[in-house]
């Protein structure tokens, strides 16, 4: 159901399942696209420095211009952004393999065009989180359930694209794949365009809601949201910590076992999987606060149980475990964020969200190499617990805060622009 001004708007659920289809989509050939990239480079100039570049410039425009892609979304609207980002990255994406094959790819032309692509993707992943507000309307636990959804969608695809990705790469060849990922884009982009409806155009933005740094505003401004923010930083450090710390504890405590390694890597991604499904699952029975209190304890309290000699199936199961409750704590809190931040603010304070999470992740994966190397693996296995339950123990606080209602609640919203 969508505001458009006065009246309300029921789309049904064709535009909703567009939204999954596109989202869906366009995630999955970002995830092949992740390794075939830099495989590419790899296969090509056999420079491990080369490639670990071009990885590195992938995922650095969300870190440096994440702030400006909430301005881009406030002009742009939702439903425009995404096409906006689908249309500019098919033929980016398609122009590696026409320049591969006529050998004229340079290295500084990659970064280039591998910086493009990176930069038309900036606000994607919040857009779909304002366009999924706008479908569904001001239903907490209905708009908790969609992005649980959102989140499944993006968790399959960083769990299959890859491997995917790998299988066709011997198949195909890298080069032959970026096809594939240009074409997901091209898909997206016309499922968007046909099967999600415009509303009535772009409302006017008032000055304070203006410019890329409106959203770190408003958080600043708002006590609940301004506190929670810091634990947004924290577990975005900490999940970055956790992804060096797991194949070092396997290689430190197991012997070198590789196969264990593996399993306690493939546990957060099957954690993380199955948290989407449980999302879905209770979304509609459990109200957003309540969901996002019980899923933050659990992301700290199996962490506890690395520092421990247990086996390597018990460790397993705690990192599925709190992987899952990563999943399970952004949909309620993505929803508490949709439900109480004004309509106009409600693209740059969300982009502001992804940013500040991103910032923190190669500061995570700095500082865990450093800290293991300096100090232990156990150590590091600290750090992460006692971080992530000091995390967890702000946003509780937060939430008991809200619930006191010492902010103002969010003034009626106009859901019209897309």
């Amino acid at each position: 159901m969508v505001l458009r001004g006065r009246h309300l708007v029921n789309p049904g659920r064709r535009p909703r399942a567009a939204m999954y289809v596109a989202g869906g989509v366009s995630s999955f050939g970002t995830q092949m696209t992740m390794l075939a990239l830099p495989w590419l480079v790899l296969e090509s100039t056999g420079s491990a420095a080369k490639t670990g570049l071009v990885f590195a410039v992938q995922v650095l425009p969300l870190a440096l211009l994440g702030f400006a892609g909430g301005n881009v979304l406030q002009r742009l609207g939702a439903r425009r952004t995404m096409l906006a980002g689908d249309a500019a990255r098919a033929p980016l994406v398609a122009l590696v393999p026409v320049l591969h094959a006529s050998g004229g790819l340079s290295l500084s032309m990659l970064l280039t065009l591998v910086a493009l692509i990176g930069l038309a993707g900036v606000p994607y992943a919040a857009a779909q989180r304002v366009l999924a507000l706008e479908l569904i309307g001001a239903d907490p636990r209905g708009l908790t359930r969609a992005y649980g959804v959102l989140d499944g969608i993006w968790n399959a695809a960083a769990f299959g694209g890859p491997a995917v990705a790998g299988a066709l790469i011997a198949v195909i060849g890298p080069s032959n794949v970026l096809w594939l990922d240009a074409a997901s884009y091209l898909v997206s982009f016309v499922v968007l365009l046909t099967m999600v409806p415009r509303t009535a155009g772009r409302s006017v933005v008032p000055e304070a809601a203006r410019g890329s740094w409106a959203g770190l505003r408003y958080l600043r401004a708002d006590r609940f949201l301004g506190q929670a923010v810091i634990s947004t930083v924290l577990f975005g450090f900490v999940l970055r910590v956790l992804a060096i710390t797991l194949p070092l504890l396997a290689f430190t405590r197991f012997g070198q076992d590789a196969r264990a390694g593996g399993l306690l890597v493939a546990g957060s991604g099957a954690g993380a999987l199955l948290g989407s499904l449980l999302t879905y699952l209770i979304a509609s029975r459990v109200a957003p606060a309540r969901l996002a209190r019980i899923a933050m304890v659990m992301i700290a309290l199996p962490l506890w149980l690395l520092l421990l000699p247990a086996p390597p199936a018990a460790l397993v199961a705690a990192v599925a475990v709190s992987a899952a409750a990563v999943t399970v704590s952004n949909a309620p809190y993505a929803a508490i964020v949709g439900m109480r931040v004004p309509s106009d603010l409600l693209p740059s304070v969300i982009q502001t969200v992804i940013t500040v999470g991103a910032i923190a992740g190669p500061l995570g994966l700095l500082f865990a190499g450093v800290l293991t190397e300096r100090a232990g693996i156990g150590a590091s296995l600290f750090v992460v617990a006692a971080i992530a339950t000091l995390a967890t123990v702000n946003v509780l606080f937060a939430l008991t805060r809200m619930d006191r209602g010492s902010a103002a609640p969010a003034p009626e919203r106009t859901l019209g622009h897309v």
